[in-house]
């Protein structure tokens, strides 16, 4: 395919961009998902509220001195991975856990309460995520003409890890590459061909799950649908009714299961990604990477590994492809951290964003209020959060007249 003389734009999106609309950070969330976990009828009478206060109790004293690494993605993946080390007698290799006969259970929590903690996680987050949607904390004015500034100057193709819907509401109209349509239904399917058949059209894809996903098969019969297969409904409240999946889970080749869910969280994401939209989105982002003219980081922690290596690719490119890095800080703290104090994000900067600390060039802090860049690596970081970053698109504009240069 030739490419465009139009300029690329490849925007990664991270947690710490919904903060300020009004999603809670880690701490909030996990305590937003346990008030849903505790009002939640099946969980408790199952004794998956038991079995999910014992594997955090667990997993914070594991953590000892800093028991906020027991966050909820971990809380879950611990949930998960212990439910489906479930040996069933007579049953065939192909459905005997490998790992089964290394280990043996010190726990009283059945499988059945461990499944039912870790499904109705789930269910919590998903409902957080909708319900805080729907009322944004802040306008949206700024993030629709960042949205807009970014169509003028070429084609911006934006990558989401959350699953609220502030950019769609901001944007409306972005490709999902949910084409096929199902207007009585309210819903449309995924269109692999589509996908990569619009490569060079504005669109919004939702990486780990959204709030408009739901499996239309969980009530209504549809010939063109697998098992499993996502469907993105306008309506949020149409969707949510949609959330489960029912039936068996996707096979492993380890034996175990993974759940189907309309999101995607815990520590075992890229193990997710074998049903549409998401193995076209990856391929997607793989390429967008290489292609991309500009790069633009909103709000991630970059503690997905697997998305940090497609964003190396580009960074490792002679010269590297420009970098914006938009994320927040207390005055002074980015270069302690970076100089003396390295946090797993900063390491992540440094070695996968390869935004350079002083081996090739010399960084410029506070070279704009809030902006530090250095040019010989094409790179620029914001420090004061995505709201500020938003209200200000006149520094913006000449950050990237220096990194772009």
């Amino acid at each position: 395919m030739t490419k465009l003389l139009k300029k690329r734009i490849l925007v990664l999106v991270g947690a710490g961009a919904s903060v300020d609309f009004g999603i809670p950070q880690t701490t909030g969330f996990a305590e937003a998902i346990e008030s849903e976990l505790r009002d939640d009828q099946y969980c408790v009478r199952s004794g998956g509220m038991d079995a999910y206060d014992w594997v955090k109790r667990t997993l914070e004293d594991y953590y000892g001195d800093e028991p906020w690494e027991a966050n909820f993605e971990r809380v879950y993946h611990s949930l998960h991975e212990l439910a489906v080390m479930n040996h069933i007698d007579g049953a065939v290799p192909k459905f005997k856990p490998v790992l089964y006969p290394f280990l043996k259970t010190s726990y009283d929590h059945t499988n059945d309460a461990l499944r039912a903690a870790a499904n109705a996680m789930l269910d919590a987050i998903y409902k957080i995520a909708s319900t805080l949607s729907s009322k944004p904390k802040r306008s949206l004015a700024p993030l629709t003409a960042f949205i807009e500034g970014l169509q003028k100057q070429g084609i911006p193709r934006i990558y989401t890890t959350n699953y609220d819907n502030f950019f769609s509401q901001a944007s409306p109209g972005l490709f999902t590459g949910f084409t096929n349509h199902r207007d009585e239904n309210g819903y449309s399917l995924f269109s692999p061909k589509d996908y990569w058949a619009q490569w060079d059209t504005p669109g919004l894809f939702h990486l780990h799950g959204s709030v408009h996903f739901g499996f239309p098969l969980s009530i209504k019969r549809d010939p063109d649908i697998g098992i499993g297969d996502l469907g993105w409904y306008e309506s949020k409240e149409d969707a949510i009714k949609h959330a489960h999946a029912g039936g068996s889970g996707v096979s492993r080749l380890d034996g175990t299961q993974l759940e189907r869910s309309a999101i995607i969280t815990g520590l075992d994401k890229l193990g997710r990604l074998q049903q549409a939209p998401y193995l076209s989105y990856y391929g997607g982002l793989t390429r967008e990477s290489v292609e991309a003219d500009l790069i633009i980081v909103l709000g991630s922690g970059l503690g997905d590994s697997h998305l940090n290596s497609c964003l190396l690719q580009a960074r490792r490119t002679h010269p590297p492809t420009p970098i914006v890095y938009v994320g927040k800080w207390n005055k002074g703290d980015l270069q302690e951290a970076l100089r003396h104090d390295p946090t797993d994000q900063t390491v992540a900067m440094v070695h996968d964003l390869r935004i350079d600390v002083g081996g090739r060039g010399k960084m410029k802090f506070e070279a704009y209020p809030g902006w530090t860049i250095n040019e010989d690596t094409k790179s620029a970081v914001y420090t004061n959060g995505f709201y500020d970053f938003l209200e200000d698109p006149a520094t913006f504009a000449q950050v990237l007249t220096e990194i772009e240069a």
